[in-house]
């Protein structure tokens, strides 16, 4: 298995000057272009999750994989409580709220698991394994496939930069 390299403390200073920089467009872009079709992300949840990924976590490690600017809005979500999954009870107006996804596919599930994976930001709606299942692991009730645009961030700084 290919050992990951992760960011130097340089590149990671670079990517945060960045996201200060580009705070407010990389939230909009993330409602805009990335869950235009599934849902909101509340603001506040949203700058927690950056003080969550920068300020409390003295031992970020975000694989070179993950240097480009352009994939980060989309990294965010996998960096949710650290783990890239949130309960349904977590799911809500306050943090992330997937209604218009919950109204295209009426079914249950007890998580969001979210990753990055093919160039598409996968939004897998799992349901646990309960007990006397015969299964190994908890079901993938319905899966939403994201297209990660690779110019995307970029291209939508450049086009709502005006202050």
């Amino acid at each position: 298995m290919e050992e990951k390299e992760f960011l130097n403390e340089v590149e990671l200073n670079q990517l945060k000057s960045f996201v200060e920089e580009n705070f407010n467009l990389i939230y909009k872009f993330i409602n805009n272009e990335i869950l235009k079709d599934v849902g909101v992300m509340n603001y506040n949840y949203y700058i927690k999750l950056i003080d969550d990924m920068f300020v409390k976590q003295n031992d970020l490690k975000i694989s070179k994989i993950n240097l480009d600017s352009n994939l980060f809005p989309y990294y965010i979500f996998t960096q949710i409580f650290g783990k890239g999954k949130m309960d349904y009870t977590s799911l809500r107006t306050e943090t992330i709220n997937l209604q218009k996804l919950n109204k295209q596919i009426s079914v249950y599930y007890n998580y969001a698991r979210f990753s990055l994976k093919d160039d598409f930001l996968y939004i897998d709606l799992m349901q646990t394994k309960i007990g006397g299942m015969p299964i190994d692991e908890d079901i993938v009730k319905v899966t939403k496939k994201i297209e990660i645009k690779s110019k995307g961030l970029e291209e939508f700084i450049n086009k709502n930069k005006t202050n």
